[in-house]
């Protein structure tokens, strides 16, 4: 090796250290909080909604306990006269348990076909309460011997349970059309 050799004395290069992944940068903290806060969101609003939602289980639960003890004798008109009484008092609780409080007085007062129609209305099922099944209710729990589609009725009105849309908006519409018809 040559001593007056300049380029001898030169050593390896050093690479730095690899950056290392923490700490973080700000951008992916503020990414982190975003996140946080819209999965905090979406659980807030999946409560919300289910919570809003909880009066159609117990509707539904209802209906079926009404549904069992109308096959516990299913031959009796005074079993048939309660069922019917059943149903259209859980279906009026329904409504007003639906709608906000403001709104109730409106739809309180129906009776006969009028609230059979604005039943028909309220969700799509198209005229299963004024012709169909749910026809019954209207004169059914005031007869001796009422006849009755017991699993229609049942199937009739727990559709109606799931689908109906009671707001504000199409309330005036819904009543109005109710009482027209």
């Amino acid at each position: 090796m040559n001593p007056q050799d300049p380029l001898a004395q030169l050593k390896d290069i050093h690479l730095p250290a690899p950056v290392g992944w923490w700490p973080l940068a700000w951008g992916w903290w503020v990414l982190f909080a975003l996140v946080l806060i819209g999965l905090g969101l979406l659980v807030w609003q999946w409560r919300t909604r289910r919570r809003q939602q909880r009066y159609r289980q117990q509707a539904l639960g209802m209906l079926r306990e009404a549904h069992r003890h109308f096959q516990e004798q299913p031959d009796s008109a005074a079993a048939a006269r309660t069922y019917l009484q059943s149903v259209s008092e859980l279906l009026r609780r329904t409504v007003l348990s639906a709608l906000p409080a403001d709104c109730q007085h409106d739809v309180a007062p129906l009776h006969g076909r009028a609230w059979l129609r604005f039943l028909d209305a309220s969700a799509p099922v198209g005229k299963g309460f004024t012709e169909g099944p749910g026809a019954a209710l209207a004169e059914g729990p005031y007869q001796p011997d009422p006849r009755v589609d017991v699993d229609g009725l049942e199937e009739l009105a727990a559709r109606w349970i799931k689908s109906h849309s009671l707001n504000r908006k199409a309330l005036t519409h819904l009543i109005a059309e109710a009482g027209d018809a």
